[in-house]
This record gives C-alpha cells, structure tokens and sequence, in this order.
C-alpha cells in the first residue's frame, strides 16, 4: 500500500467516526460586574496569562481598530476569575498600539 493511500484511508477513518462538536452558549465576559465593550468596528482578541505575576490567570484584550492592548487584572481566583478595571498596556509612558494587517 502506498504512503499516499494509507494516508487517504486515515482521513476516511477519521472523517467516517468524528461527531459534530457541541459548543456552549456564548458568555459575555465582565469586568467589575458589567460585560466587556471594546467598542465598534472590529473585533477583540483575548489572551489569558499570568501578566502580573501574583500566579492567576489575567486577561489581555486586544482593540482591532485602535490596535491598543488592555490588561484587566484577575481578582478573583484563578479557577473562578473576576477581572477588574483595565489598563492599557504601555512602554515608555505611551500606549502600546500594534497595526491590523
């Protein structure tokens, strides 16, 4: 059997057993108790990372238009997060702001 062929009925294997994914319904994320807004135009990226070091799970929060980066710091638990006010992230005393594209 060819590498070709035996690479083909893998697929076929594999497509003949998946199961279409389940997914939740979709959660707002909060700050201080009122969902996050980015603003229009654009969507946002979110990143999960210990940005500050106190071992929880903080969230960084990309603006498309912008291109600013948020920081909100986790205040809750790392396995119940509650996320506080941001901060845009900076160097240099300025804004950090990255280009689309």
């Amino acid at each position: 059997m060819s590498m070709k062929t035996t690479a083909l009925l893998a697929l076929l294997a594999v497509a003949a057993f998946a199961q279409t994914p389940v997914f939740d319904a979709p959660v707002a994320i909060e700050a201080n108790g009122t969902p996050i807004n980015v603003g229009t135009g654009g969507n946002a990226s979110p990143f999960l990372v210990d940005w500050n070091g106190d071992g929880k799970q903080d969230l960084l929060l990309g603006q498309f238009l912008s291109g600013k980066v948020r920081f909100y710091p986790n205040i809750g638990e790392d396995t119940a997060p509650e996320f506080g006010d941001f901060e845009y992230l900076q160097a240099d005393g300025a804004d950090i702001s990255l280009s689309s594209g």
